[in-house]
């Protein structure tokens, strides 16, 4: 880390003591810098791919802080489409954590949640933003939507708040397992989540404007789909700042111009990348801890590793239908791989794994996510049983407080010898 952004995030910390508007005025200036040099004066290293998302993920975390009587705090999962047909900008909280630990900003946040008696068990993501919102500095939204869909911590985190901190409207849309009538349930809540925004925002949401990002998102999903066919025999540079950025892409970006956009630029890259030749092709499941210099010695720019893909980042690779917006939207998220019996990510994994040839796959178990560590064990025998060796790593993808750099770079580091003795 720099002597800049660590004297950077020691000012914001100490403003939002007690000063919180300028806390965010702070950070408001800092990410429109940081916007400026991404989008000026990039990373010559990243492929023109990443240099874009690097750009769209910077406006996407700085407009909710500008204006934020046009955005909605959301989870991770929520359907934003929705949104995006009422010009409404989404906020969600591992982006947002992850732009203040890039500004060495978190620990504060963090440690204003558990002082207010959030436990230290508790996703270190959520933690980052409840404390934001607690301490002032993050502004309050317009709305707050969000989904039951993966993780446990969105039903707490998402009512607090709404409820207790900023008493905005909330909607939450109840993702169930599975079923034969899920589809029509999950369906109906998405007309509700529709009617829901026309009352809270005043103006009627346009079907066309909807069925605008439902065609924009069939096309993400149609060039998507080719660039992993192409990355199949493709030698692509990567690192864990951009599978990371890639997420507002795949997620809560999704159906707009800039998404697809992105998907262009990605397949193009692809496609003109060399062939793949001896270098170890490794998969990721879960958040990355894009922050920590070991990671990124190992994996970031490596030529002799490729890191393929992060599998937050395929979970979407259906192509919807814009004649039905709420059922193509409910089919989404009835199919999504953190939903249901674990059994669902591990075959997508497995999948994945064997499309692209990887060698092996890193199983990221990030600091509070129930979901990701009670499957972890399932997910590496199964992926084990079939040929691909399965890294369980425990770390942290948003707290610099917590984790053991040492262990971590030593089980890594042992993984990526052990796959090139065997390759």
């Amino acid at each position: 880390m720099s002597a800049v952004v660590e004297r950077f995030g020691k000012a914001v910390g100490r403003l939002a003591q007690d000063r919180p508007n300028r806390a965010l005025r702070l950070l408001r200036a800092g990410y429109a810098a940081s916007g400026l040099q991404v989008r000026f004066f990039p990373d010559r290293r990243l492929l023109p791919h990443q240099r874009y998302a690097a750009a769209v993920s910077n406006r996407a975390i700085r407009a909710p802080l500008s204006k934020p009587e046009d955005s909605a705090v959301v989870s991770a999962f929520t359907p934003c489409e929705l949104l995006h047909a009422m010009r409404i900008a989404p906020q969600f909280p591992e982006g947002l954590a992850c732009y203040l630990n890039g500004a060495d900003a978190e620990r504060v946040f963090i440690r204003r949640a558990e002082d207010e008696g959030i436990p230290k068990t508790y996703c270190s993501y959520h933690k980052a933003l409840l404390g934001a919102a607690l301490s002032g500095v993050l502004p309050k939204p317009r709305l707050v939507v969000n989904t039951t869909l993966a993780c446990d911590a969105n039903s707490n985190t998402f009512r607090t708040l709404a409820d207790d901190i900023w008493r905005v409207p909330r909607f939450t849309v109840d993702v169930p397992g599975g079923g034969s009538g899920a589809v029509p349930y999950v369906a109906g809540q998405l007309r509700e989540l529709a009617a829901f925004l026309e009352e809270h925002l005043g103006r009627a949401l346009s079907q066309d404007a909807l069925r605008d990002v439902i065609r924009r998102e069939n096309r993400c999903a149609e060039l998507y789909r080719e660039s992993f066919r192409e990355l199949a025999e493709k030698s692509v540079p990567n690192d864990m700042t951009s599978e990371m950025y890639k997420i507002f892409l795949t997620h809560v970006l999704l159906g707009t111009p800039e998404a697809e956009r992105y998907f262009e630029l990605l397949l193009d890259d692809v496609r003109k990348a060399p062939p793949a030749g001896g270098e170890l092709r490794l998969l990721w499941a879960h958040t990355l801890p894009f922050w920590q210099d070991s990671m990124k010695r190992m994996l970031n720019g490596n030529p002799k590793v490729r890191l393929l893909c992060c599998d937050l980042n395929f979970d979407f690779l259906e192509q919807p239908r814009e004649e039905e917006p709420y059922e193509t939207l409910a089919r989404k998220l009835l199919s999504h791989t953190m939903g249901g019996a674990n059994s669902r990510r591990s075959r997508r994994l497995l999948e994945t794994a064997r499309a692209l040839r990887a060698d092996g796959l890193v199983y990221f178990c990030h600091w509070g996510c129930e979901h990701t560590l009670g499957g972890a064990y399932l997910t590496r025998r199964a992926l084990e049983a079939a040929g691909i060796p399965t890294l369980i790593l425990d770390g942290d993808g948003c707290d610099r407080a917590n984790v053991n750099d040492g262990q971590m770079r030593t089980r890594l580091q042992a993984f990526l010898e052990m796959l090139e003795a065997e390759k």
